[in-house]
């Protein structure tokens, strides 16, 4: 009996991102990236005082297009780099593969969404309205704090799902794919040095 990937995702990842591959469930993993994109958008909105001018109609269709664009573009950019590094650790997947095997890296993101939308719900305007000096939310604390640390659950989870995820499918441990996201994690960090050392070499 093949298990419901979005619930064994929790318990058994390795065996569930190697059931989706066998499946060659891509459509399924796009579809992943593009709600977690959805989240992404609204978590980028939050508090920021953009496109306050909207009406709400707008500015959900606005959150689900670029939601869908910039969850594609994650699907094909991370799906290059998790690739490539992973064959620098002596990995041998294939780009189709790690396609569909970062949809259920998603998934911890993917149960944020809902919780976003309802947020977006209750607060209306304000959940986007930017805050007042020496503020850190335009929402409730206690709100803010509850939606912080759901947040932070999820991506450790989605963290120990990526590097066992990686693992499968370059056919290697999951501390080496734990290295593979550490080592694109070092990589955009010396890029944005690179770039704040070099605006303020220009700058004075």
């Amino acid at each position: 009996m093949k298990a419901n990937p979005i619930l064994s995702i929790w318990t058994q990842p390795k065996e569930t991102v190697g059931q989706l591959i066998d499946q060659n469930k891509l459509g399924f993993s796009m579809l992943l990236v593009c709600i977690a994109g959805i989240g992404g958008t609204i978590t980028a909105l939050q508090d920021s005082g953009w496109f306050l001018d909207l009406s709400p109609a707008l500015l959900a269709i606005g959150i689900i297009f670029a939601g869908i664009i910039s969850g594609l573009l994650n699907l094909g950019i991370t799906t290059l780099l998790y690739t490539g590094i992973g064959k620098l650790y002596g990995g041998h997947g294939k780009l189709r593969d790690m396609a569909i095997a970062i949809g259920p890296m998603m998934i911890p993101q993917v149960f944020v969404v809902p919780v976003l939308i309802i947020y977006a719900f209750i607060f209306g305007k304000q959940f986007f309205t930017l805050p007042e000096a020496f503020s850190i939310t335009s929402i409730p604390l206690g709100a803010y704090f509850f939606l912080t640390l759901l947040t932070a659950v999820a991506s450790i989870w989605s963290l120990v799902i990526s590097s066992k995820a990686i693992g499968v499918v370059h056919g290697f441990s999951s501390w080496r794919g734990f290295g593979v996201l550490m080592t694109l994690l070092g990589i955009a960090i010396l890029i944005a040095l690179l770039i704040v050392m070099g605006i303020i070499m220009f700058t004075f």
